[in-house]
């Protein structure tokens, strides 16, 4: 080997070496990661109570799913007529009453639900499961809460109520307080009330009889919750039927009137409404939604939104004290579903005689 050629050969051996301990002396820090950009889904909800339902629901499942939650609010007919038109942004998951949920159902709006991607489904009380399969909404929404009537009453002033027969009592005679047949519970009383003096759900006629006797008893038809409270408060209403999240409404009234606001459930039954989660079609993340939905009906989520008064629980095994006014069990004793399907062949003509019979046209 020439001499030149050996020393090239020698320096390229020793520089080869040097960098060899230096690799192992001062090894190349590990880059970190860059964390995934979060998804965003959007959901379409009323927003109430948005705080607790925030720390409880959104932020856990944001944390877990490396997710951000969008909200759209609004009130339910807002909602509904913004899928409709298809606004921006299209929600992955929207929440409505079982009614408008089967309306939009009717109009193709909604997938039809995998229930094996919702494993928490079959958490749902019987009673509820056993309504959904009565109805074709059942394909496409699953709830998260139900509402069911009672009657709220002064029970400093009256007798103990145990009928809605007893609104018609002598001695609550000027100080009634109706929904008007517009709102959530105006329907589910007017069936209430056929029931009660022999109709039936389809058949109201005997529930509108009734209610034209009480022409010249009643206060006021109420539209939302703050005038039902406002009216109590100021001691103008005696008795009304209302569901149950507004006993949480009323809870401040009650208080400062010492506690006499008193409710049952009446002993014709329990007439009750679904509030449902549902993806529309063209959803961009149904995966993440299929996630939310079950994780909104887990077991841990359930429970802690009724104890923090948000929404009654319809997970059966989300455990609530006896007594507290989200334990739904007594429910389960005499449960009565409107199908959405009634009310959507028959609720217009029930406006429409309402306003008739009852002079609110």
């Amino acid at each position: 080997m020439q001499p030149k050629l050996a020393i090239i050969l020698a320096i390229i051996i020793v520089i080869i070496i040097v960098g060899a301990a230096a690799a192992m002396l001062y090894p190349k820090p590990t880059p970190t990661p860059t964390p995934t950009t979060p998804r965003t889904l959007v959901i379409s909800h009323w927003g109430f109570a948005w705080d607790k339902i925030k720390e409880i629901v959104i932020e856990p499942f944001e944390k877990k799913y490396n997710v951000k939650v969008e909200l759209v609010s609004g009130r339910t007919a807002e909602r509904y007529a913004k899928l409709v038109e298809g606004a921006e942004p299209l929600p992955d998951v929207i929440f409505l009453p079982d009614y408008y949920m089967y309306r939009a159902a009717e109009k193709g709006l909604l997938e039809e639900l995998d229930l094996s991607k919702i494993p928490n489904y079959e958490k749902l009380y019987n009673f509820i499961k056993n309504a959904l399969a009565q109805t074709e909404v059942g394909k496409y929404g699953v709830p998260h809460t139900i509402q069911d009537v009672l009657i709220f009453y002064r029970s400093d002033l009256h007798a103990p109520v145990t009928s809605v027969k007893d609104i018609w009592r002598e001695d609550f005679r000027g100080y009634i307080v109706l929904p008007d047949i517009t709102t959530t519970t105006g329907p589910l009383f007017l069936v209430l009330t056929s029931i009660a003096y022999g109709g039936s759900v389809e058949n109201v006629e005997p529930g509108f009889d009734a209610l034209e006797e009480l022409k010249g008893g009643i206060v006021t038809f109420y539209l939302r919750s703050a005038d039902l409270m406002s009216l109590f408060e100021r001691k103008e209403a005696h008795i009304a039927p209302g569901l149950r999240y507004q006993i949480g409404a009323l809870q401040g009234v009650n208080k400062t009137l010492g506690g006499v606001i008193k409710y049952v459930i009446p002993e014709e039954g329990s007439i009750f409404t679904l509030n449902l989660m549902a993806i529309p079609k063209g959803a961009k993340n149904k995966d993440l939604a299929y996630e939310l939905i079950n994780f909104w009906l887990s077991t841990e989520v359930q429970k802690k939104l009724a104890e923090a008064g948000v929404d009654a629980p319809v997970n059966a095994e989300a455990e609530i004290p006896p007594g507290h006014y989200y334990n739904i069990e007594p429910v389960t004793r005499k449960p009565i579903y409107i199908k959405p399907e009634i009310l959507a062949a028959h609720l217009e003509e029930w406006i429409d005689e309402w306003k008739t019979r009852m002079g609110t046209g």
